[in-house]
């Protein structure tokens, strides 16, 4: 057997190389996507309403600001005038009230009911006349606290302001008339001439008399009352016991003045006599 034979015959086994080492894994970057904001709707496409129902807030709640009104100085016109305006109203006011309470008293209380004719009592007129008086003094004092003005006022167009704003109040309106006694005496009057236009009574109340707010209206609403208060005793104790009340006035009311005089003077005389 020659060479060729040989290696013919016998076959050599083919041996496989090896697989190269693996080299660096190679990571792909990632992808982030940001998120889509929504979409605007126009301005013509209309907002859906919010729910009904209560809201809860969170955090501090501020209130609302309060707002104060404060007075001033009031526009007038002519200060006398307006001084003049003021005692009238009240002189007039207690004048009034007085006149229907006492009338009213004496034609329903003080007449015989037997006769129907008046006991011709200085007592009895003296009696209804305080009655008369206390209740004046009562209306003035409640309407000013609580309407800030009265029937006269209304007739002269003035009203009582408190000077932080809101009704006068029954404390305010007690000190105005608490002291009204000492402005009476002038210098109540020369006070309200000063440009502030306050008297004693008016500075310890923190009030101020002014121009009514109705304006022009205020004194066809005054003097529209002032008429119904004359027909009450009229109309509730009859046309013939009214104008009998009305001659008691002039029958006892001169001799009770002349009495109220001499107590005045001998008031002053005790008080100005020396120690």
């Amino acid at each position: 057997m020659d060479q060729d034979d040989l290696e013919t015959t016998v076959a050599m086994p083919r041996v496989t190389p090896p697989p190269p080492p693996p080299g660096p894994r190679k990571i792909a970057d990632a992808v982030v996507e940001r998120p889509v904001p929504p979409p605007v709707p126009p301005r013509s496409t209309p907002v859906p309403p919010r729910p009904m129902g209560p809201t809860t807030v969170s955090g501090t709640v501020i209130p609302p600001t309060r707002v104060v009104t404060v007075h001033t100085r009031p526009v007038v016109g002519n200060p006398f005038g307006y001084v003049c305006a003021r005692f009238f109203a009240f002189a007039f006011d207690i004048a009034l009230v007085t006149w229907v309470v006492t009338s009213l008293a004496y034609s329903l209380i003080a007449i015989n009911p037997i006769t129907g004719l008046p006991t011709n009592s200085q007592r009895g007129f003296d009696a209804t006349l305080a009655i008369g008086i206390a209740v004046a003094l009562v209306y003035v004092w409640v309407a000013e606290a609580f309407f800030g003005t009265t029937i006269w006022k209304l007739a002269f167009g003035l009203h009582v302001y408190a000077i932080r704003g809101g009704v006068v109040g029954l404390g305010r309106a007690f000190l105005r008339g608490l002291l009204r006694p000492i402005d009476l005496l002038v210098v109540g009057g020369v006070m309200a001439l000063l440009p502030g236009r306050r008297r004693l009574g008016d500075l310890a109340g923190g009030t101020l008399v002014a121009p009514s707010p109705l304006r022009g209206f205020a004194p066809v609403i005054g003097w529209i009352l002032v008429l119904v208060m004359c027909g009450i005793p009229f109309i509730l104790a009859g046309t013939e016991r009214t104008f009998a009340s009305i001659f008691a006035f002039g029958q006892f009311l001169p001799g009770l003045s002349a009495r109220v005089w001499l107590d005045v003077q001998l008031l002053l005389g005790f008080f100005g006599r020396p120690q």
